[in-house]
């Protein structure tokens, strides 16, 4: 299942340099609403805007992880930082939260060329954290 959410601009640059810089391979996206009909691994996308565009993708865990301390946004969003698609960038309503995307944003995303980044692994899972 495919989720999409809206980040700011300096968000975003945050969460793609903890992936290439940092090397983290776990992430998160915290929200008030538990996402019911995510699939098991990492088969799920989170889908991000940035400045009215559509950006890239995330790989998203099928897991959620949950903190009763936090009133306000109990739900984190576990996606892996370092294996960010970019598609081409086009125009995304705004809107609040996240949300189910039943297709990706203008049909099959476009993937952006990027060099390739010799330290991933394809297919590679990120280690679970307890």
């Amino acid at each position: 299942m495919d989720l999409a959410v809206v980040m700011r601009q300096e968000v975003l640059a945050d969460k793609l340099e903890d992936g290439r810089v940092r090397g983290r391979g776990v992430a998160t996206w915290n929200t008030r609403r538990l996402p019911t009909r995510l699939t098991p691994g990492w088969t799920n996308r989170l889908f991000v805007a940035a400045q009215g565009r559509w950006r890239g993708y995330f790989p998203l865990s099928g897991d959620v992880f949950w903190n009763p301390r936090d009133a306000a946004a109990p739900y984190a969003l576990i996606f892996d930082p370092r294996r960010w698609t970019p598609i081409e960038a086009a125009p995304c309503p705004s809107f609040r939260g996240w949300r189910y995307r039943e297709a990706p944003p203008g049909g099959a995303p476009a993937v952006a060329q990027q060099a390739a980044d010799p330290t991933s692994e394809e297919g590679s899972i990120p280690p679970r954290t307890s």
